[in-house]
């Protein structure tokens, strides 16, 4: 069902204990020259602990275009979901809460909406920058794939499209809803399981060069952290992407043979790069027990010792002679 709205982009914030950065992310777009009628901002408080909701509730009620949602603590997954679901606009933007937007570059998203008629999906680039404000690199530029050109979601990913964070994405809220595909509660590397997962929906899809937002390194992320338990849940979820690309792969195998087969090595090449930071890093996680478990989990999933093929000689033969020796990666 086609889904009819006069504003053209919602603009979705989940928010968890983020009183240091909500204030900043919201002046950053609320100062643009964007055209109020035109966007909402819809915050989901995630059952925050500190003074957040206070600030982003006195944000709704001094602006007519900013909502805000609460839920109890259910993670990043569900707040982006709830808001997903609840947001009026014909396209959804979601931008984290410790993140910010360049002001002055907003309305280039929404030039570019307006000049490629019935996109799906507006893909664009995040500035790294680190907390102090210094610049780093570019993510989420998709080197291989053509710019500024209207292509299909498959054509995408057979061209090397590179799974990433969903802020990169701007995508019609009818993409979400007709095909069923929302985050999936609890993993940590949501974004990349989902985008995957939406992309071949698309009909059409424009790789821009539009670099609106600025991604903020927080370095003590959970992807950083060494404590076990949280580095172990950290490699788990990569091991549910291995499996999600894997279905998502099957369910091309008799329609796409080319698609199956570019997805498979996607599969194949995550559960490579899993092994093999077990590998590298041995000594460290090893003491923690962390490589034992890992195995144990992969052991479960059928996906150790590694089958298949492989994208290259050389990883192939390091698979063979290193990875797949369980003395030398436990």
């Amino acid at each position: 069902m086609e889904l009819r709205s006069d504003l053209k982009l919602s603009i979705i914030i989940p928010m968890y204990n983020a009183e240091k950065y909500i204030g900043i992310c919201l002046d950053s777009i609320l100062d643009s020259s964007l055209i109020k009628e035109e966007y909402e901002i819809v915050i989901v408080n995630d059952g925050s602990k500190d003074k957040s909701p206070e600030i982003a509730q006195d944000y709704a009620l001094k602006y007519s275009n900013v909502t805000y949602l609460t839920q109890e603590n259910q993670g990043q997954s569900t707040a982006r979901n709830y808001g997903i679901k609840t947001c009026k606009g014909e396209y959804v933007w979601c931008v984290d809460a410790d993140d910010k937007v360049i002001s002055e570059k907003l309305p280039k998203i929404i030039e570019a909406l307006d000049e490629y008629r019935d996109l799906d999906i507006l893909a664009i680039q995040l500035q790294n920058v680190t907390e102090e404000g210094q610049y780093l690199d570019i993510e989420c530029s998709q080197p291989m794939l053509e710019h500024n050109k209207v292509l299909s979601g498959v054509e995408a990913i057979l061209s090397g499209y590179n799974p990433s964070s969903i802020c990169a994405l701007i995508t019609k809220k009818q993409l979400f809803v007709d095909n069923n595909i929302f985050f999936v509660k609890g993993i940590t590397h949501q974004d990349v399981e989902l985008t995957y997962r939406l992309m071949p929906c698309a009909t059409n899809v424009v790789f821009s060069d539009i670099t609106p937002y600025l991604y903020i390194y927080h370095p003590n992320s959970t992807s950083k952290s060494m404590v076990p338990e949280k580095k172990i849940k950290y490699i788990k979820d990569d091991i549910y992407i291995i499996n999600s690309f894997r279905r998502l792969a099957l369910s091309f195998k008799d329609i796409n043979p080319q698609l199956y087969s570019v997805i498979c090595n996607r599969s194949q090449n995550v559960l490579f790069g899993l092994v093999y930071s077990l590998y590298k890093n041995k000594k460290e996680w090893g003491k923690l027990g962390i490589n034992s478990v890992i195995i144990d989990e992969l052991r479960k999933e059928q996906l150790y010792p590694m089958k298949g093929h492989f994208d290259s000689l050389k990883k192939s033969l390091f698979v063979k002679l290193f990875l797949n020796i369980p003395c030398l990666i436990k």
